[in-house]
């Protein structure tokens, strides 16, 4: 047979089995581990105008550039991204661009904040950006900065961010296991942002040697339900029970029948196990959440509230739990619900608030890992415990 001809066999062999395995197994790469992620950095700001970095660093576009110490200034400068060295009261400015693409330097992170009381360290690769002008008032739209991240790394830094040193190796590779399994379906390069609307990606400073173990030896494992990646939800503490998911995030979540309402009294060392109260102004309640108490139409088997009437500008509507607590989270603070077991109570000319736990309730207790994995569970026990009927993927 010619060479040119057995190329061609070859491919087309090639070809044919690609195509068996996106027909018969199609959903094997939307399942696939992401190797790498694109994490927007800042996002809990609505705008960054300054960026601040401290070297050692290695830009890498538009140009090589090599800085081994300082303080550096990058803004928005009338349509391009201005890099300045900054020394005490002397400025130099070394480059401006387009945008520009930062690397670490021999593994030494990269420092970099919007304000020097806010730095934050980072592996891998940042590109910082413009972000489009507002069309409405003609100002700039600030700066974007993107973490292109080892999905390794990023795991690490959201187990570490999400708990403390003195949690237990179990509760850290149940974790681990949870932000693998999120990943899942993401694809090979997914883009995510830094904040609880996806996870909370705080960078390198969050990767303890602890964590790094545990991330190790889950070996990028994940939680099935019938073979496939479960949805999987966690929290800080639950304070007694978790909720089922259908009571908490309503119809969408009726399929998945592992979000179950199990007891848990493995969370009291939690800070959040207790009951917060906080008080408002009448006025600032009325003006921000209802015209008046919000009245409870029904609660789960947790004590959670499932669905509450709300007046507001003198019309009434329907809010399940959950919506009224992002509400009262985005308008008046997150330290005044922390937990979506709360009541709200008018007592004179204020408002009362008392909550207990802390997050939406839903899947792992993250403090009730912690007392699980002090009674000598494993991660996979803990994990089938909080979500029943599922396995973790074997290796």
């Amino acid at each position: 047979m010619k060479r040119g001809n057995l190329k061609i066999e070859l491919l087309l062999a090639l070809k044919l089995s690609l195509f068996l395995v996106l027909f018969l197994f199609p959903d094997s790469f939307a399942w696939a581990h992401p190797s790498s992620i694109y994490v927007s950095l800042f996002q809990s700001r609505p705008r960054v105008e300054t960026l601040y970095l401290r070297a050692p660093f290695v830009i890498t576009n538009p140009i090589r550039v090599v800085v081994g110490d300082g303080l550096f200034e990058l803004v928005d400068d009338g349509g391009a991204i201005r890099v300045t060295q900054v020394s005490g009261k002397k400025r130099r400015v070394i480059l401006r661009a387009p945008h520009v693409v930062i690397s670490d330097r021999s593994r030494a992170a990269v420092e970099i904040g919007p304000d020097l009381t806010h730095m934050r360290k980072y592996y891998g690769q940042l590109t910082v950006s413009r972000r489009p002008v507002d069309r409405q008032t003609g100002r700039s739209g600030g700066l974007n900065v993107v973490n292109l991240i080892d999905s390794f790394n990023y795991v690490a830094s959201v187990v570490g961010g999400e708990t403390t040193p003195a949690f237990h190796k179990e509760a850290l590779k149940a974790h681990a296991v949870l932000v693998y399994t999120r990943l899942s379906p993401k694809g090979r390069h997914p883009s995510i942002g830094d904040t609880t609307e996806e996870m909370v990606y705080l960078g390198a400073q969050h990767e303890r040697s602890e964590v790094i173990d545990a991330v190790n030896e889950v070996d990028r494992r994940r939680l099935l339900f019938h073979e496939r990646p479960a949805q999987a939800f966690f929290h800080a503490c639950c304070a007694g029970r978790t909720s089922r998911g259908a009571d908490i995030f309503g119809d969408n979540a009726k399929a998945l029948a592992y979000l179950q309402s199990v007891p848990c009294t493995f969370c009291k060392d939690s800070p959040l196990y207790g009951t917060t109260t906080r008080q408002l102004p009448a006025a600032v309640f009325n003006r921000e959440i209802a015209d008046s108490e919000p009245q409870v139409l029904q609660v789960d088997q947790a004590k959670r509230i499932v669905r509450a009437q709300v007046r507001k500008n003198g019309k009434v509507s329907v809010l399940s739990g959950y919506q009224l607590w992002l509400q009262i989270g985005q308008k008046l603070g997150w330290d005044k619900a922390p937990g979506t077991r709360y009541q709200i109570e008018k007592t004179g000319n204020n408002y009362t608030i008392k909550s207990s736990g802390g997050g939406h309730g839903v899947g792992m207790c993250q403090w009730g890992a912690q007392g699980l994995a002090k009674q000598n569970k494993s991660y996979a026990e803990i994990l089938q415990y909080y979500f029943p009927g599922t396995t973790v993927e074997k290796r």
